[in-house]
C-alpha cells in the first residue's frame, strides 16, 4: 500500500517535468525565422519621397488658343476668320489667309517680309499673337497695327475679311480688358463662290459705259467679263446648257473670265452660269439688241445709268486674280 502511494506521488511530481519537455519540442510560430502563409511586408525605416500633385510637361505646350495663354471655357468668344482657301496653288493672299486661319501667327509674320501689301496681314498676325498670349503688350501692338491698316475695299474679299475680323477682336478686347478671349472659327466661308454681274468691255478689256443692261448686237462679237468670285471654271452654260463660247482672256485658276458672245440665233437674251470645283451660285443675263451695251448688276438685273452712278451694282472682280479661292479645289 505504501509502495503504491509512493509511486503515485512520484508520478505527480514528474508531470511538470514532462510538460516542460514537450513544450520545448513545439515550434514557435511567432519566431521571425518561421515562415508564414501570408507574410507581412517588412517595415522600412527610410522615408519615401512625396508624390507630386502635378507633373510638369516634358515638352513645350502648343501655340495658339491651346497654349499657355489659353482662355477658360467661360471666356468671351471672339469670332475668328472663317474657312478660306486651301491648296498649294492658291495665290499669295490665299496662302496667307490659310496661315492666319490655322493660327500660324509667326509663320504669317515671317512670310510678309518685304511685301508691299503687308499692312492688313501684319495686323491679322498681331491680333493672332495677342489671342495666343493674352499679354497686354501684344494687345497694344495689335491695336497699333489695326489702326495703321488702310481701308480695304470689299472687292478684296480675303483682305477685307481679315481687316474686319482683326478690328472686331480689338474692339472686344477693349470691352473686356485683361480677360482672355476665346477664338472660334466663324461659320460659313470667307468668300463664297458666286457670279455677281456681267460687264461689257472693249478690245482692251476695259469696261464700256452704256445704259441699263449688258447687251450687244444680235450678230454677236460683244466681249463680256464675268464678275464674282470663282476659282476654276469648268463648264460655261447658256440657258442651262453647256456651251463653248470663245474665251478672250482668263480661264485659268483664279483668273477673271472674258467671253466673246456668239450670235443670237433668234434669242433675245441668254442666261449665263458656270460650274466650279464646288457649288457656285448666281446667274447673269446678256441681252441681244442693236444698241449701246452696258454692264449689269448682280444676277443680270439692270444697273444704273452713268449719270446716276456706277453701272455695276455687284462687286467687281479683283484685277490680279479675278476670283478669290474659298475652299479645297
Amino acid at each position: 500500500m505504501k509502495c503504491h502511494s509512493r509511486s503515485h506521488l512520484i508520478g505527480l511530481a514528474l508531470v511538470p517535468v514532462l510538460m516542460l519537455a514537450l513544450s520545448a519540442c513545439v515550434p514557435n510560430v511567432g519566431s521571425p525565422s518561421s515562415p508564414s502563409p501570408n507574410p507581412a511586408s517588412p517595415a522600412t525605416t527610410a522615408t519615401a519621397p512625396a508624390v507630386p500633385t502635378a507633373v510638369d510637361p516634358t515638352a513645350g505646350q502648343p501655340a495658339g488658343p491651346a497654349g499657355p495663354g489659353a482662355p477658360q471655357a467661360e471666356a468671351p468668344v471672339v469670332r475668328w476668320v472663317p474657312i478660306g482657301p486651301v491648296g498649294p496653288n492658291d495665290p499669295t493672299s490665299g496662302q496667307r489667309y490659310l496661315l492666319l486661319q490655322q493660327f500660324q501667327c509667326d509663320a504669317l509674320a515671317q512670310s510678309l517680309e518685304g511685301a508691299e501689301d503687308a499692312a492688313v496681314w501684319q495686323a491679322g498676325a498681331a491680333v493672332c499673337k495677342a489671342l495666343q498670349s493674352g499679354a497686354q503688350q501684344d494687345w497694344q501692338r495689335a491695336s497699333n497695327a489695326v489702326a495703321a491698316t488702310p481701308r480695304i475695299p470689299q472687292t478684296q474679299c480675303l483682305e477685307f475679311t481679315v481687316a474686319a475680323t482683326s478690328a472686331s477682336a480689338i474692339a472686344q478686347h477693349r470691352s473686356n480688358p485683361g480677360v482672355p478671349l476665346k477664338p472660334q472659327t466663324a461659320p460659313g466661308e470667307a468668300c463664297p463662290r458666286h457670279l455677281s454681274g456681267l460687264t461689257v468691255v472693249d478690245n482692251d478689256l476695259r469696261p464700256v459705259a452704256g445704259t441699263a443692261r449688258a447687251s450687244g448686237p444680235r450678230s454677236g462679237g460683244t466681249i463680256v467679263r464675268l464678275d464674282g468670285y470663282y476659282v476654276r471654271v469648268g463648264d460655261i452654260l447658256f440657258d442651262g446648257v453647256p456651251a463653248s463660247p470663245e474665251i478672250v482672256a482668263g480661264g485659268g485658276d483664279y483668273e477673271t473670265l472674258y467671253l466673246r458672245m456668239p450670235p443670237s440665233d433668234g434669242r433675245d437674251s441668254v442666261r449665263i452660269s458656270i460650274t466650279d470645283t464646288v457649288d457656285i451660285s448666281g446667274t447673269v443675263t446678256f441681252f441681244y439688241e442693236d444698241s449701246t451695251p452696258t454692264s449689269t448688276g448682280p444676277g443680270g438685273t439692270p444697273g444704273t445709268r452713268p449719270s446716276d452712278g456706277p453701272t455695276q451694282s455687284g462687286p467687281p472682280t479683283i484685277p490680279s486674280f479675278g476670283a478669290s479661292p474659298t475652299a479645297t479645289p
